[in-house]
C-alpha cells in the first residue's frame, strides 16, 4: 500500500466511524436533529487530534466545546433557531442527576468521557449570545474553563468509577474522575448500559445509550451549559456537545 493510499484510508476511518452525542439532557446538536436540519447529530467531531492517552492536550480550534458539524456546516457554539435560546432543563445545585449520551453502532471506538460545567458566566455568555460567533480564542477559553469545571465520577456516592482497561498506570488517561467505556476489544462504550440497538437515535447505524450520574456543582445560573466530551481510544477524535441548562441554588 502506498503512503498516499494509507493516508486516505486513515482519513476515511477517522471521518466515518465512531460517533456520539449528549442525548439527556438533549444537546444543541440533538435539538437541531429533532427539528430536521442536522442530519447527523453524532458528527460534531474534533479531528484529527491527539485524543489518547492525554485527554485534554488537543486545542479546541474551530470545533469549540459545543461542537462544529462539518457535514451540515453548523457551529453549535452560538444559539441557533432550534437550540440555545433557553435552558432545556433546570437542576438544583448539589443534586445528583442521571445523564446519557448516545453512541452509534457503526463505530464504537471505546475510550473515556466526561461532563463539565464552567462556572465563569462571562466566558459562557460568549456561547449564549444570539448572532455572535465566538472567536477560536474565546472557544479555547471556554474549553479551558470547562476543564476546570469537570464533574468527577467520584463525586457521586456509591457510583462505580473504574480505570479504563485500555489505559496503563503510567499513562495520563489512568484516572477515574472521568468515566470509562469498557475495553475497546470487548464491549466498548455500548457495554456500559448493554442497552438494545436503537435505544437512542443516531442517523448512521442506530444508537446505544451510555448512562451515568453526575453531581451538579454548587453554582447558580439562569442559563449556562453542560458540556459533554468523549475521547475516542481507537481513532484521533474527540466528540464535543453541549446542553443548555439552568442551575438554581
Amino acid at each position: 500500500m502506498s503512503s498516499f493510499t494509507a493516508l486516505v484510508t486513515l482519513t476515511l476511518v477517522a471521518t466515518v466511524n465512531g460517533h456520539g452525542y449528549l442525548s439527556s439532557p438533549m444537546s444543541r446538536t440533538g435539538l437541531n436533529a429533532q427539528a430536521g436540519p442536522d442530519t447527523c447529530p453524532e458528527c460534531t467531531i474534533l479531528e484529527p487530534v491527539t485524543a489518547w492517552p492525554d485527554l485534554d492536550s488537543a486545542a479546541i480550534g474551530r470545533t469549540g466545546p459545543c461542537g462544529y458539524n462539518a457535514r451540515v456546516s453548523v457551529d453549535y457554539n452560538q444559539p441557533g433557531e432550534n437550540w440555545g435560546q433557553e435552558p432545556v432543563i433546570t437542576y438544583t445545585a448539589g443534586e445528583v442527576v442521571e445523564v446519557q449520551w448516545c453512541v452509534d453502532n457503526n463505530g464504537d471506538h471505546g475510550g473515556m468521557f466526561t461532563y463539565r460545567v464552567c462556572q465563569d458566566q462571562a466566558v459562557i455568555d460568549k456561547l449564549l449570545t444570539q448572532g455572535y460567533l465566538p472567536t477560536e480564542a474565546e472557544k479555547q477559553a471556554a474549553e479551558d474553563c470547562f476543564q476546570e469545571g469537570l464533574l468527577p465520577c467520584t463525586d457521586v456516592d456509591g457510583q462505580t468509577c473504574e480505570y479504563s482497561p485500555d489505559c496503563s498506570a503510567d499513562q495520563a488517561c489512568y484516572r477515574n474522575d472521568w468515566f470509562t467505556c469498557k475495553a475497546f476489544q470487548g464491549d466498548g462504550c455500548a457495554g456500559v448500559d448493554n442497552a438494545p440497538i436503537n435505544s437512542c437515535y443516531t442517523s448512521i447505524a442506530g444508537g446505544y445509550t451510555v448512562t451515568k450520574k453526575i453531581k451538579i456543582p454548587n453554582y447558580a445560573s439562569n442559563h449556562t451549559l453542560l458540556s459533554f466530551k468523549w475521547n475516542s481510544f481507537q481513532t484521533p477524535q474527540v466528540y464535543l456537545t453541549c446542553a443548555d441548562i439552568a442551575i438554581t441554588a
